[in-house]
């Protein structure tokens, strides 16, 4: 009951946000993303070694990378930093939306790309993602309203019962869209 009311209230407060401030969208490949925002479920050890490694191979590739995970925990141990945090429970309001510190925290920050790793619908990182200065999103099907401009759909992934069944993670997600990102050629 109080998942579908929170749902509900963000359906509503993403129209809102959507008619009062519209977005400069573009497609950024992968080669033209300079600054990409991570948004993922951490586990929860709060280890993240998946997108520890995801982290260290877009650094490498000369990316500058920030990462926000969600923990449904009402205390976490893992440190604030600048490019890594983890929210949780006490970081959002009885509606699931972050606190106005952190979006104002994330209002100052502009991003080529954000990529959302999240398999589930965490309401938290959705509001993150909504609310993020980022010129092109991508992320995976999820409902409506979607927030993303890149859509992948890997709903019926594991449908084929011939094939070996897809473990389907942050891991997997991130190297599809990456794939998509690297393969599309733009003209601009």
């Amino acid at each position: 009951m109080f998942e579908k009311l929170n749902r509900y209230f963000f359906q509503k407060r993403v129209k809102s946000y959507i008619n009062d401030k519209p977005r400069e969208r573009r497609f950024v490949n992968y080669h033209k993303a300079n600054t990409v925002l991570l948004l993922f479920e951490s586990d929860y050890s709060e280890k993240n070694p998946q997108i520890r490694r995801i982290i260290r191979s877009l650094v490498n590739d000369g990316k500058k990378v920030s990462a926000w995970g969600y923990l449904q925990k009402k205390e976490i141990s893992t440190a604030i930093l600048p490019d890594f945090r983890i929210l949780h429970q006490k970081d959002t309001d009885w509606l699931m939306k972050p606190h106005v510190s952190f979006m104002n925290e994330l209002d100052e920050l502009t991003f080529d790309l954000l990529i959302d790793l999240s398999i589930n619908e965490v309401i938290p990182l959705q509001y993150v993602a909504l609310q993020a200065n980022a010129f092109c999103k991508a992320g995976i099907k999820k409902s409506e309203p979607n927030i993303c401009d890149f859509v992948i759909d890997i709903a019926n992934i594991n449908s084929d019962e011939e094939e070996e069944p897809v473990d389907i993670n942050a891991k997997y997600i991130f190297d599809q869209i990456i794939f998509y990102l690297k393969s599309i050629q733009t003209s601009d």
